[in-house]
């Protein structure tokens, strides 16, 4: 087989998974003439390309409501490549495409496939066999084949050796919130009356922040700290406190807030050594050919299971509806209806059965929640978590 036409469709996964697992020497895409981005078959040829150098792509318009119109669409791209250098795939596109696909494939005898997104096979449509298994994605290949690009990371994923006491130092925190409001408020303010590369760091005891609010520093909080490598040289008295964050990353890590939540669930997904392409802090441009770098959404923790996107928002408080829709758009934007998105808030929601809680279940998203944050095996919840997800029964729920 050296020419495969695909029907283009808006979820990603239907127009690349099948062109990247059988590697034609050229891929005709047959696609709504209504369709007017006129980066869209340029997106896919980058996405191509990475694995493909030489590959070759076409793209026809055809009019979608028009039976007729497709079949002799299909025809021509056959006529003009010889039947036996051709296969034609029906996962994607209008189910009208589909009909019209089919009809020309039974006329002219060339080979139809259909692509098992959530099984992970390609079939042959006449004798349901299977001629492949799928390919094994990255979220490379998604941005790509999407149009857009990484542009950078809001917080750099630590080396795997401070896995642990960032693990631990989480969960002191995690037990400790009030505390820990109040000493993060101290520290950003402490950090700002110093230069941005400033490592020590001096100051009264007790301080008001830029609105008036009096905050200070939690001592437990400032010798955890210490105790697990983040700061050292620790003097602290009733009326100042002296010390010096050990790197710049460091620094970072202790006046975020919300930080130690991502981190947290960063190396749980990142050290069962079951998930691909574990990324934190994502930032991403939506569109990569518009000549301006512009960041759209901050995803906090991306990764990749069995080619499938998972994006994972974390709250160091309360989950709400904005942040539901938030991570819902995300999902939609990049991996369409072949994706998970799961939510992450130090809450009571699932035990409590709250508004968001049924409200993430509606919109088809999992959710963990402080009880699963603390749980000794906060891990494997996150892992059963994303593998139990059940994209099959989202077909029929109102999302």
């Amino acid at each position: 087989m050296k020419v495969l036409i695909e029907f283009y469709d808006k979820d990603v996964l239907k127009n690349i998974v099948a062109p990247l697992t059988l590697r034609p020497e050229k891929v005709v895409y047959l696609y709504d003439s209504g369709l007017r981005d006129g980066t869209a078959f340029r997106s896919l040829e980058t996405c191509f390309r990475r694995h493909m150098p030489d590959i070759r792509l076409e793209a026809v318009p055809v009019d979608i409501l028009s039976v007729p119109k497709i079949r002799q669409a299909v025809f021509r791209v056959i006529a003009e490549n010889a039947p036996a250098d051709c296969a034609l795939e029906l996962t994607g596109g209008s189910e009208l495409m589909t009909i019209g696909g089919y009809k020309a494939g039974r006329e002219t005898g060339i080979r139809m496939l259909h692509t098992d997104l959530l099984h992970g096979c390609i079939t042959d449509v006449e004798t349901d066999d299977i001629v492949a298994q799928t390919v094994t994605l990255s979220l490379e290949d998604f941005l790509d084949a999407k149009g857009a690009c990484f542009i950078g990371e809001s917080h750099h994923p630590p080396q795997k050796e401070r896995f642990q006491p960032i693990m631990e130092m989480a969960r002191f925190l995690f037990r400790h919130l009030p505390q820990w409001k109040s000493t993060c408020s101290f520290l950003q303010t402490v950090a700002s009356r110093h230069l941005p590369h400033e490592l020590y760091m001096e100051s009264r005891r007790n301080i008001h922040m830029k609105n008036g609010k009096p905050v200070s520093a939690d001592r437990e909080i400032l010798k955890e700290f210490q105790r697990l490598g983040f700061l050292k040289n620790l003097i602290m008295d009733d009326n100042s406190v002296k010390f010096s964050f050990c790197t710049l990353e460091d620094r970072h890590y202790c006046i975020s807030y919300g930080v130690w939540l991502e981190l947290y669930v960063y190396i749980a997904a990142a050290s069962t050594a079951m998930f691909d392409d574990v990324k934190l802090g994502t930032m991403i441009d939506w569109n990569a050919y518009d000549g301006v770098t512009i960041a759209g959404n901050e995803i906090d923790v991306i990764l990749m299971d069995h080619s499938l996107p998972v994006f994972i928002s974390c709250k160091l408080r309360d989950a709400d509806t904005a942040a539901l829709n938030e991570l819902l758009i995300a999902k939609k934007r990049l991996g369409g209806w072949f994706s998970k998105g799961v939510i992450v808030a130090f809450g009571r929601e699932k035990k409590e059965g709250t508004g968001t809680f049924s409200r993430a279940k509606e919109l088809g998203l999992e959710m963990l929640d402080a009880r699963d944050i603390l749980a000794v095996d906060f891990p494997q919840r996150l892992v059963r978590t994303i593998r139990e997800h059940d994209l099959v029964s989202l077909k029929w729920k109102k999302v």
